[in-house]
């Protein structure tokens, strides 16, 4: 195969921007002269499924994938956990766990020098991936329009091991994930008027509970006409790819240093520079760290509307997660001033759980809490207006927001009748009920 993918590398070379499909040409050809070759020298023929999987096998060569192409092509993947060269797992959308039964590259070592050359070609800036810096992460251009995400440790550990997270869904709306059960009626038209009525939010919750998913599908209820600002370690939101839902997008992806340490751009850099582009609204992907403090700023400065995620494990503890974070900007944000910010800054916190049971995975909104002012307790007043049912956790009436913001919804369509019955049934018109 090093002969073919040399040759084929060769003929691209002289070749003027070819596409996939004339690359794909170009590596059927070598292989019907390589198979002539074969004949002639008295060689087993190569049956049809062999030539194609040698095809596919010289493609994701070229494209320095290697044995990851087949993976990351596949639709039902949402993660790809690699335990050295030979033991794959595939984690699929469903929850279930599956063993890839064969090897990524033929031994560890080859792994390891494949991971040097995504490292080194693929990112936005060459980086260094090696005994000196065995701990990496890196956005791949494969694996769907948002590509994939890659986190990969050496030497830190007993063998290479990568994790590997396809950004499968591109576009999801309030409707897709109603219809999946990840939010009842009322909820849906909760969330459609608070975007609607310019409401800033958070979407929290522990990983893998579809932070970035419902994230989304907020965004898709933007009003066309508007300027979104999104910021972003690696582009997982995608809003730039649809310019027909929304026409005028900048978007924003924070750069790691390159091999030699230089030319980092953080998502507090981004988030700075945001306000001089004049958004109407400030999209941040997540937020790890310091970077807290420039978003506070931005949404408490009059950029309404805007929204991000958070990991947290329930919507109460969220702004001492602020306030844990804000100790990580430079300088530090004293906590009392974090507080101050975020009762100033946030409107909404929208917290998701994820369920894993009978081999299925659930996920689902469990509680929207609005913000209000610091409290006597000094951090802000937190008021349940959707809680988690006793049983199953899923959101439901609890209380009516304060008069302020209920009156500002009102002027949006909320229908405040959704909180005269606080509790009850999960409310689903699309495939039953659930009760």
């Amino acid at each position: 195969m090093r002969a073919l993918r040399a040759r084929v590398a060769g003929r691209l070379q002289t070749a003027d921007g070819t596409s996939s499909r004339e690359q794909a040409e170009l590596v059927a050809e070598e292989i019907t002269a390589w198979s002539v070759q074969r004949a002639s020298r008295g060689d087993p023929p190569l049956s049809e499924q062999d030539e194609r999987a040698l095809a596919a096998a010289v493609l994701a060569a070229l494209a320095g994938l290697g044995g990851l192409q087949p993976l990351l092509e596949r639709g039902d993947v949402e993660n790809i956990h690699l335990h050295g060269h030979d033991r794959v797992f595939l984690e699929l959308a469903d929850g279930s766990l599956q063993r890839w039964p064969h090897p990524v590259a033929a031994s560890d070592a080859e792994l390891l020098a494949l991971l040097e050359a995504m490292f080194s070609r693929l990112g936005q800036t060459s980086r260094e991936f090696s005994p000196a810096r065995p701990i990496g992460n890196l956005r791949l251009p494969a694996g769907g329009p948002l590509g994939a995400r890659l986190a990969a440790v050496r030497e830190v550990t007993d063998r290479p091991r990568v994790a590997i997270r396809r950004h499968r869904l591109t576009h999801t709306t309030l409707t897709d994930l109603h219809h999946q059960g990840s939010l009842d009626t009322r909820l849906r038209h909760f969330l459609q008027v608070a975007v609607a009525a310019g409401l800033n939010l958070l979407v929290t919750g522990g990983p893998s509970t579809g932070k970035t998913t419902l994230l989304r599908a907020l965004c898709d209820e933007i009003p066309k006409h508007e300027h979104v600002v999104t910021v972003e370690d690696d582009y997982e939101l995608g809003l730039h790819l649809n310019p027909a839902r929304h026409p005028v997008v900048t978007p924003l992806e924070a750069r790691t240093a390159n091999a030699e340490g230089v030319g980092e751009i953080s998502l507090d850099d981004l988030l700075k520079q945001t306000l001089r582009h004049s958004p109407a609204r400030v999209v941040v992907g997540e937020v790890r760290g310091g970077e807290i403090t420039a978003l506070l700023r931005a949404l408490g400065n009059g950029a309404a509307g805007g929204m991000g995620t958070l990991h947290a494990v329930s919507a109460r503890v969220v702004p001492d997660r602020i306030a844990a974070l804000g100790q990580l900007a430079t300088p530090p944000l004293p906590v009392e001033a974090a507080h101050r910010w975020a009762a100033s800054a946030l409107d909404l916190i929208v917290h998701l759980t994820r369920r894993d049971q009978d081999g299925r995975r659930e996920r689902f909104v469990t509680e929207i809490a609005e913000v209000g002012h610091v409290g006597d307790a000094a951090i802000p007043d937190l008021t349940t207006l959707f809680g988690p049912r006793p049983g199953d956790a899923r959101a439901i009436p609890a209380c009516p927001p304060s008069p302020v913001l209920l009156t500002r919804l009102e002027a949006h369509g909320l229908d405040r009748s959704i909180f005269q019955h606080a509790g009850g049934r999960w409310e689903h018109d699309q495939g039953g009920e659930r009760s």
